[in-house]
C-alpha cells in the first residue's frame, strides 16, 4: 500500500513539474485560441479555463478566479480531494470521506457551468 501511495504522489509531482515548465516557457503561445469564440463571438463553457489554469500555476489566484470562476472552484475541489485521498491511503479511520466525488457532484457542476456560461454571455 505504501508503494502505491508513493507512486501516486510521484506521478502527481511529475505532472505538476511538467505543467509548471510548460506554463513558464515560450510553448504556452502554442495553445490554440477558442474556435467557438472566434467564429461566433459567444463564450463557450470552457472559455477562460486555460487562462485560469495558467494563472493558477503561476500563483496568481485572483486572476485565476476571475478568468473562470467555475473552473477555479473545480480545480480547488480536486486538489483538496486529492490531498484527502492521499492522507486516507494509509489510515484505518478515514477522514473527510464526504468530499469524495459522487455522481450528483458532476450534475451540480454541469448545471452551474451552464448557468455561469449563460450569465457570462448576457453581461
Amino acid at each position: 500500500m505504501k508503494k502505491r501511495r508513493n507512486f501516486i504522489i510521484g506521478i502527481e509531482i511529475i505532472i505538476f513539474i511538467i505543467l509548471y515548465i510548460f506554463v513558464n516557457s515560450t510553448y504556452i503561445k502554442l495553445v490554440p485560441q477558442c474556435w467557438i469564440y472566434h467564429q461566433t463571438g459567444i463564450l463557450c463553457p470552457a472559455c477562460g479555463g486555460t487562462r485560469c489554469l495558467i494563472y493558477l500555476l503561476k500563483g496568481n489566484l485572483i486572476y485565476a478566479f476571475f478568468s473562470h470562476m467555475v473552473f477555479f472552484i473545480g480545480i480547488v475541489y480536486l486538489l483538496i480531494f486529492n490531498f484527502v485521498y492521499i492522507i486516507n491511503l494509509n489510515k484505518k479511520e478515514k477522514i473527510g470521506t464526504w468530499i469524495y466525488p459522487k455522481y450528483w457532484y458532476i450534475i451540480i457542476f454541469a448545471v452551474v457551468l451552464i448557468i455561469y456560461t449563460i450569465i457570462r454571455n448576457l453581461l
